[in-house]
């Protein structure tokens, strides 16, 4: 049966906070440090409390205790909300796009963590009809759900797997190149998130061509961390425990539905924050030395930068 989403136990934050040679107060001087830094960046915002601290200290854990990339990685964030309003905005459950995509996929992170404190996600399709599936909406929903992940979750990596059952070949048409770049680089860049492997199951003949679509965005690094599997999931219960899997991947975690339903219950529960957090983003016109470029962090122009994601 699945179960929510928990915090870990004190004992799990030690082991995360060990990985990096932290603890409670070397913790507590780099969120004050961060929060001193974001003062005196006039583009940012400044936000306050005791929930805007635990996101620095997340934001620090996924940067690997780096003070430099955690400022890059809030400036990004920051950064991506004003540049990047298609996946970074309109975070209203009750919004027609959120109601039909949320019907039609899913982006679930699983409740058991594995025995290396990483997070599986798991992300799929909930119908074979690809009719009002927006590539677009499905990326904006799976922001709303690393967003509150970035308030409660505590982990150090994370291991995607997206399941094929339902794609058709109309599927692939609905593949946007731009979605998917701007998707995976608010995911990686925003939310720093730690990519360890990036799994596709259940993968028909023609599947090939999205994974390839996938594959051209990353960076060789993380594309070598693209794993292909069919029906047979003997390699993934090799590399992931079945404890951190749904049911229909051979696991004890639940089946897809429930395990979405209660983070659709879970995203409620953030219906009001999202609301007032919808225009708490970087004023481009006052950042020191200029706009930040949309085509820069896209790449959608000039040279094409893939990410460099470790």
């Amino acid at each position: 049966m699945a179960k929510e989403l928990g915090i870990p136990n004190k004992d799990v934050i030690k082991k995360i906070w060990a990985e990096y040679g932290l603890d409670e107060r070397s913790i507590k001087e780099a969120v004050e440090m961060l929060q001193d830094w974001i003062q005196l960046q006039p583009h940012l915002p400044k936000e306050e409390g005791s929930l805007h601290e635990a996101r620095l200290e997340r934001w620090l854990i996924r940067c690997k205790n780096s003070m430099e990339r955690t400022k890059q990685s809030v400036d990004m964030y920051y950064t991506l909300k004003s540049l990047s309003p298609e996946m970074m905005s309109d975070w209203n459950l009750q919004s027609k796009w959120f109601k039909t995509v949320s019907k039609l996929a899913y982006f679930t992170a699983m409740p058991q963590m594995t025995p290396e404190c990483e997070r599986v996600v798991c992300i799929g399709l909930l119908s074979s009809d690809p009719t009002d599936l927006v590539m677009e909406d499905w990326c904006r929903m799976a922001q709303m759900t690393l967003e509150v992940r970035m308030c409660e979750d505590y982990s150090l990596r994370d291991i995607f797997i997206s399941d094929l059952a339902h794609y058709t070949p109309a599927h692939v048409t609905k593949y946007s190149f731009a979605a998917l770049k701007k998707g995976i680089v608010c995911t990686t860049k925003a939310f720093s998130t730690r990519l360890k492997a990036i799994h596709y199951i259940n993968a028909p003949p023609f599947a090939g061509v999205a994974v390839e679509i996938l594959k051209s965005v990353l960076s060789s690094k993380l594309a070598a961390r693209v794993h292909v599997h069919g029906s047979d999931l003997t390699e993934l219960h090799k590399q992931v425990p079945k404890e951190s899997l749904p049911t229909e991947m051979g696991g004890c975690g639940g089946s897809i539905s429930e395990n979405w339903n209660l983070w659709l219950k879970k995203l409620e529960t953030y219906q009001n924050w999202f609301l007032q957090h919808e225009n708490v983003k970087s004023d481009e016109k006052k950042r020191l030395g200029g706009n930040a470029i949309s085509s820069d962090l896209f790449g959608f122009e000039g040279s094409f930068r893939k990410l460099d994601v470790d």
